[in-house]
């Protein structure tokens, strides 16, 4: 393995470890915008109104620009240098969140929670790279444990931290929350006098490969978020649909052509990488889904206070902080990664077929055995898919590899949280329609169902029997847990079946490379015998 192109610059009065600690901070917040501004969403909607549409792009434009902007960071990092890289995230990241806290309106929201999204990618990219050329050896190791810990902190916690913020200043506590801490940490990562210095060799940046990539990724999502209000025949659903697809095909063109790709796609030959980005995909289907809207059939069908559910969802995410470990652990004691990763996306089959039993009367009990199925599920496969993939490929690809995890992961849950939104709002709304009363004129009865499919239950008016509309939410809701389960055990199987297939030698590192970790060499070990 060559050198880093770049190197950071550790003076005698520099920190390192206080720009550990600086990053650790920033990695925590980050991933609640993923996983907590669901918990918001019906405050949001009480306080702004109750666009279906306008809601679920609180939560998609966050995910889509974070998952863009992935593929990207990285490479602007290396143009910028990564502290100055950092340092830019950090403050588009608290800007974007205080515009999100004030805004007057849902539109206004949107625009700042998408811009939070690009901020993030900055800012997961710039930190893992600025952590790569700070520290090594056992050093590095360490750090990038706590790293990966942290991200799985803030994910986990991301439903309980914006529960508590809530409770204490309304919705917009979530976001004063990302924007002080992300405050705290870009301070920190100044006074750390950790200073890098760009690469003098990246090549010329893929910007043709870099705006089709982002075209078809935002044309596809919203495609998709805008089916409900468009209809998913309309001229103009499908019109945004065929535009992305066919920007997606240039992009790949893009990449097959240029000298400098954003993604070298013949990494894709290896059926061991396709297997383990696969398991992220199976990640989003299975719980992040989950993890973002549980909390409003929480809130609408068990009528739960805001700082009860946080405390519910906690159920669910604590498997993912000890995930991580358990499958080191199990990992290390010879059980191969393809039992580990194919059994956790199973446990995602399991937890979504049991919450299909769980009814409109409040019951903690039901959902305890669905949830911690679910979460640790979850925390597995964070705990081993990066470090696989990175060991899956020849060193010098190990950085293109990080990043395509990372676009895996994001751009998938982007897309699948973008498609259960959309089915949960014609599903509940269906059930709605078909339950109110005939007399109701249509604008009263619409105004009811985007009330309902949004959680906001309680500002309906109480002529209308709210037990009946409790049991419209459940009722759309099950059927799409078991869509859930079913398309999770698809990605089980197929991710045991690609895993379990030979190693390809072209595409793998040798045993002699740096980047081949005892966890990969084992598995190779058990491949070949």
């Amino acid at each position: 393995m060559t050198a880093p192109a770049s190197s950071s610059t550790v003076t005698s009065s520099a920190k390192p470890n206080l720009l550990l600690a600086a990053i650790l901070l920033g990695v925590v917040v980050v991933p609640t915008g993923v996983s907590g501004t669901g918990v918001a969403l019906p405050h949001i909607a009480a306080d702004l109104g109750s666009d279906p549409a306008l809601l679920q792009w609180v939560v998609n434009g966050f995910n889509l620009t974070f998952a863009v902007f992935s593929l990207v960071a990285g490479s602007i990092a290396d143009h910028l240098g990564r502290r100055r890289g950092l340092v830019l995230g950090g403050a588009l990241f608290a800007g974007a969140a205080v515009l999100s806290a004030v805004a007057p309106s849902l539109l206004l929201l949107d625009v700042g929670r998408a811009l939070a999204g690009i901020g993030a990618a900055i800012i997961f990219a710039c930190s893992g790279a600025l952590l790569a050329i700070t520290f090594d050896g056992a050093a590095a190791a360490r750090a990038f444990a706590l790293f990966g810990t942290a991200a799985g902190v803030g994910l986990g916690l991301g439903p309980t931290i914006s529960s508590t913020a809530i409770a204490v200043v309304g919705w917009s506590g979530i976001f004063w929350f990302n924007a002080v801490v992300i405050a705290v940490s870009t301070a920190l990562v100044i006074a750390s006098k950790v200073h890098d210095t760009p690469a003098q060799s990246t090549g010329r940046l893929d910007y043709p490969g870099a705006v089709a990539f982002a075209a078809s990724l935002t044309l596809v999502i919203a495609a998709v978020v805008q089916s409900d209000s468009w209809g998913w025949h309309s001229p103009a659903t499908l019109g945004t649909l065929i535009a992305g697809v066919a920007l997606f095909a240039a992009f790949i063109r893009i990449e097959l052509t240029t000298a400098h790709p954003l993604l070298d796609l013949t990494l894709l030959r290896s059926s061991r990488l396709v297997g383990l980005l696969a398991v992220p995909v199976a990640g989003a289907v299975g719980f992040v889904t989950l993890l973002t809207y549980y909390p409003t059939f929480l809130s609408t069908v068990w009528q739960l206070g805001t700082g009860t559910v946080g405390l519910v969802m906690l159920i669910m995410t604590v498997p993912v902080i000890v995930g991580p470990l358990i499958a080191g652990a199990m990992h290390t004691r010879g059980i191969p990664v393809w039992i580990i990763l194919g059994g956790s996306v199973l446990l995602f089959v399991a937890g979504a077929a049991v919450l299909t039993l769980v009814g409109t009367e409040q019951n903690i009990g039901t959902i305890v055995v669905p949830f911690l199925l679910l979460g640790l599920g979850f925390g597995l496969g964070v705990g081993l898919v990066d470090g696989q993939a990175i060991g899956s490929v020849p060193a010098d690809k190990s950085g293109m590899v990080s990043g395509l995890v990372s676009t895996v992961r994001l751009g998938s849950e982007a897309v699948v949280v973008a498609v259960f939104a959309s089915a949960l709002t014609a599903g509940v709304g269906g059930q709605v329609r078909d339950r109110l009363p005939a007399a109701l004129g249509s604008g009263e009865r619409e105004s009811i169902v985007d009330k309902v499919v949004t959680g906001e239950i309680g500002g309906i008016d109480s002529s209308v029997d709210t037990g009946l509309l409790r049991a419209a939410f459940a009722d759309g809701f099950t059927p799409l847990l078991w869509v859930l389960a079913a398309l999770s055990l698809v990605l089980a199987v197929t991710v045991t079946l690609l895993l379990r297939r030979p190693v390809d030698a072209s595409t793998t590192p040798t045993a002699a490379d740096p980047v081949l970790d005892a966890d990969t060499a084992l598995d190779r070990e058990e491949i070949q015998q």
